[in-house]
């Protein structure tokens, strides 16, 4: 399965190895194409920032590309 992650509007985009973090971005074309193993790495770490309450979560989708 492939897929893209959108978080509150923006798709994920990658990952800033800098400062550990994942990015998004408010455009489509920056979208990262991501497999199982790695969504479920990006959801357990959006699940966790919103435990944690270091974002408000709105909406999450995952668009399956077939």
């Amino acid at each position: 399965m492939k897929a893209i992650v959108v978080l509150n509007g923006q798709f994920y985009s990658g990952e800033n190895t800098e400062e550990n973090k994942l990015t998004f971005s408010s455009k489509r074309s920056d979208a990262v194409i991501i497999d199982e193993r790695r969504l479920r790495f990006i959801i357990k770490t959006i699940t966790n920032w919103f435990m944690d309450e270091e974002i408000v979560l709105k909406r999450l989708e995952v668009l399956d590309i077939v």
